[in-house]
């Protein structure tokens, strides 16, 4: 992800992250048919 903060910003008022893992810096989201989609930072 180019701007990590905006688009966690963006999943979290969307309402749908399903799983964040704050130690490792990445989070997933749902799809609409319900798979969980991995979020990185760009490094």
């Amino acid at each position: 992800m180019d701007d990590y903060d905006a688009f966690h910003k963006l999943h979290e008022e969307m309402g749908c992250i399903a799983f964040e893992n704050h130690a490792m810096g990445l989070y997933f989201i749902t799809d609409p048919d319900g798979q969980w989609i991995e979020v990185l930072p760009e490094k």
